[in-house]
Order: structure tokens, then sequence, then C-alpha cells
């Protein structure tokens, strides 16, 4: 067949958008690296002084360690859920089944200022005011539609004649799942449990309502400080969660290949 020419405009029109996203996050990093608190062009010079104060800021420093906290109870979690609700979703056929795929999913439809008001009502009518524990099953809730879609993904393109072959050699359901069918879920679990890092540390529209004085976050300790001081500390902060997520999908194609996440081999 005649391959179908296509307008010049189609590449200049990606090179847009590519310049369109691309943009603003080297604005973020030129400001991070800027000595002074106004972004001057050309560069002058380049210093490191604004990540520093990041660093020496006490409440970064319990905002970073309460983040990390936080996404090391989530992650973990969120994936302990997602896996046996993707093989659920996958394997089995049930009344509900159709519900239960949409409820799981539903968090990625709902905007983030509507859960976290949920949530917000939702503890007060509980009596939980530990700041830490409202943050983390929030994040549960939300981070679980990206670990769920990633090993769904993964599982459908799983090998089902290796499943099949171990149990007709004497192993039996646990071990099946242990030695064949869990092996065969790594990619999507990875790259799931980055997916719910990322968004752990990210998110703001919701954690913002059920934070407390002993328990902040940085999304939330970023606005908090942009509304009381002008200087590039938060561009800074900014800068090392963009370089967190460039090393993060660079070691998830290193090691489990966005082909097997996404084609299942």
């Amino acid at each position: 067949m005649k391959a179908r020419p296509y307008s010049m405009l189609v590449p200049a029109w990606a090179a847009l958008v590519l310049l369109f996203l691309v943009v603003p996050t080297v604005v973020i990093i030129y400001s991070a690296l800027s000595p002074s608190s106004r972004i001057a062009f050309p560069p002058q010079a380049i210093t490191l002084k604004w990540f520093g104060n990041f660093f020496g800021h006490p409440q970064f420093r319990d905002a970073l360690v309460n983040t990390l906290l936080v996404t090391a109870l989530v992650t973990p979690v969120s994936l302990a859920i997602a896996v046996p609700t993707a093989l659920a979703m996958v394997r089995r056929r049930f009344p509900g089944r159709g519900l239960l795929s949409a409820l799981a999913l539903s968090p990625l439809a709902v905007p983030g200022v509507v859960i976290g008001v949920a949530f917000l009502n939702f503890f007060s009518w509980t009596g939980l005011y530990t700041g830490f524990w409202k943050i983390s099953l929030a994040l549960v809730v939300i981070t679980l539609p990206f670990a769920i879609r990633a090993i769904v993904a993964t599982l459908e393109g799983a090998d089902l004649a290796l499943e099949e072959a171990a149990r007709n050699l004497g192993a039996g359901r646990f071990r099946t799942f242990l030695t064949i069918t869990l092996p065969q879920l790594r990619p999507g679990m990875l790259a799931g449990g980055i997916f719910v890092f990322v968004e752990a540390i990210d998110n703001f529209s919701t954690v913002v309502f059920l934070t407390d004085m002993q328990t902040n976050v940085l999304s939330v300790q970023a606005y908090s400080y942009i509304r009381d001081f002008n200087d590039p500390t938060v561009s800074a902060m900014a800068t090392i969660l963009i370089l967190q997520s460039v090393v993060l999908v660079v070691l998830l194609q290193r090691f489990a290949g966005f082909d097997k996440i996404f084609a299942g081999r």
C-alpha cells in the first residue's frame, strides 16, 4: 500500500506541545540555580544556596521526614491491596465484578478537593484526629487505582500456560501464586509502586484538608512557604522532586521495561 503523506504541521504541532510541557520545568530548574530571588537572563552565576535553604529550613525538614514516612506506609499497603484486587478483576467472574472495578478506579474520576473534604468529614465523625493516619488512609484510597491499573495491564499479558503447568505438576494454588504468578507481576508491581510513591509525595488537593500542626507534608509546606516568602526555595524542592521522578522512570525502564508493564511480555 502506498504510504499516506502527512503535513509538516503534524511534527511542528508535536514540537510545540513538547515545548509547552518542557519550558516550565526548565524555568523551575533555572530559578533554583539562580543566585537572585528574581529570574534574570542571561544568567550571571549558578548557586546551590536555595537547596541549602530547603534542607536547612526546620519546617521543610520535618515535612520531608513526614512525607517519607507516609509514602513508606502507603506504597506497600496500596500494592498489597492492588494485587488481589487486580487478580479478582482479571481472573474471576462473579456477580458485582463490574461494580468492584468501578469502585476500585473511581478515585481517578473524583476531584481531589472533593475527596479531601469527604475524608475530613469522615474522620471528624469517626474521631480520628492524628494527621499521619488521616493522610495515610486517604492516600491509600487515592493511589490504589494507579497500582491496580499497572498490575492489571501486566496481568492481562501473563502466560497462563505456566500456571497450568505448575498446577499439573502438583503445585498448590498458593505455591503457584508465589513461584509463577507473582514473578510475572513484578514489572506491574514495580511500576505501580513508583506511581503510588510519586502521587503520595506530590498530592496537595486532598492532604491539605488533613494535615495538622504535628504532621505536615512537603506539598502543603511548599504552599505555605510561597504564601509568605518570595524566593526560589520551593523551586529547589521542585527540582529535587523532578530529578527523583527522572531517576525512578530510568530505573523502571532499566529493571522492568515499559513493554513488559503495558504489554505483559
